[in-house]
């Protein structure tokens, strides 16, 4: 045997034994579906949600049908990474990360920044940066000790209430670190993160007796969107002023508009397409917002006595719900000149557009903003008016009328 081919066997055994030698089995991870993160005392506050296995019986079957499906224990440091050490004087498993759903930031640690949050997940390999990122009314730790039927991980049922909403209502947009990340470091400088709130006290969330029960006390629910400045939480918006950052940020792809007519009818739509672009226009030494909005929308209920059909009705249908969103991207505005922040990215618009002017402003930008005026353009093409001609509204009036 000469020495190169001795010398590739003694490698290859050596690769072989070592490979083994710092692998995890499954059993001593602690898979961790959501985080919290509280400020209290000057420290920081970490709570995991953890995956309890299952336990089984002598002859391998489950036993864990009496067994909470989740595990939660805090640990608290001065940083981060310390309190994320303290962890293990708690917690017999190693905390794996990559299986994260959520992350809950409580009100506290919005308050005071979540600068050090960030950069600990982006600094880490071990740390997904596209975890769904949720503000807490509160304490994130209060949150994640709640179970939330029918779901067994609480974390990946709050991660699906976001998914949820983003499909259905886009009320409020779904955000991840990354994402927070590039918006609250931009010229822009702002982000909007959703609150998640429990209206009433649910202390029957914290036991497996929530699971045999059709109805809880409480619900956690997604209520409002806290708006940050860099990053500080400056404020909250309601759910309208919501939407209509949801309008103006392009995120709105499926929702309903409801409205009631002058003549007391009820008429719904569920839009299906839409396509949103704000421009910044200078107008003199100022700027001005122009957006333009096409979306197109089926009928989903009406109580108009109307021939749903007529080229005309349709036309009117069709300005109602102009209408509709202008009144929504309105309230967005309104909202986001309030708080004298700028989650539609204008500000990045500009020095794109044009470097020279966005130095000129950048220094007095929350003053330029205040001072904007918006123009609101809105087409909508309504699709279908689905299997109906008429309302059945108008069907039973049709009925009455012959009947006497």
């Amino acid at each position: 045997m000469n020495r190169r081919n001795f010398i590739s066997i003694v490698l290859v055994s050596v690769m072989s034994m070592s490979g083994c030698s710092n692998h995890i089995e499954l059993n001593d991870l602690g898979i961790t579906t959501a985080t919290g993160f509280d400020r209290q005392n000057g420290k920081w506050n970490i709570t995991y949600q953890i995956i309890t296995p299952p336990a089984s019986s002598a002859n391998g079957t489950s036993t864990g049908g009496s067994q909470a499906p989740v595990d939660t224990f805090s640990s608290e440091g001065k940083t981060i990474p310390e309190a994320l050490a303290r962890s293990s004087v708690k917690n017999s498993k190693k905390l794996y990360f990559a299986h994260s759903s959520v992350i809950l930031i409580g009100e506290g640690a919005a308050k005071y920044g979540i600068a050090e949050i960030m950069d600990h997940y982006f600094r880490n390999i071990g740390l997904r940066e596209t975890v769904k990122v949720i503000i807490a009314d509160g304490e994130a730790k209060e949150y994640l000790e709640k179970l939330i039927p029918p779901e067994k991980h609480p974390g990946r049922a709050l991660s699906e209430i976001l998914e949820r909403n983003q499909e259905e209502g886009a009320f409020y947009p779904v955000m991840n670190l990354h994402e927070i990340g590039l918006k609250i470091t931009s010229d822009s400088g702002s982000a909007g993160i959703p609150t998640l709130t429990m209206p009433r006290p649910a202390n029957n969330m914290n036991s497996i007796d929530s699971f045999k029960q059709t109805s809880t006390t409480g619900k956690l629910r997604i209520d409002g969107l806290s708006v940050f400045k860099r990053d500080k939480i400056v404020g909250v918006l309601n759910q309208k002023e919501s939407l209509g950052i949801s309008w103006l940020t392009d995120r709105v792809k499926r929702t309903n508009l409801s409205y009631v007519g002058e003549n007391g009818e009820i008429n719904s739509f569920n839009v299906r397409k839409a396509n949103i672009k704000v421009i910044p226009i200078k107008s003199g030494r100022h700027y001005n917002v122009q957006v333009n909005a096409k979306v197109e929308a089926e009928l989903d209920e009406s109580t108009s006595k109307k021939d749903l059909t007529s080229s005309h009705t349709i036309s009117e249908l069709e300005q109602q719900a102009e209408q509709t969103i202008k009144a929504q991207i309105l309230l967005g505005w309104q909202a986001n000149q309030r708080l004298h922040v700028d989650m539609l990215g204008i500000a990045n618009r500009i020095h794109q557009r044009d470097p020279q002017d966005w130095k000129k402003m950048k220094d007095h930008w929350p003053q330029e903003l205040a001072q904007m005026d918006i123009q609101i353009n809105v087409d909508v093409s309504l699709k279908k008016v689905g299997l109906l001609q008429d309302s059945f509204s108008k069907m039973l009036q049709s009925d009455s009328s012959e009947q006497d």
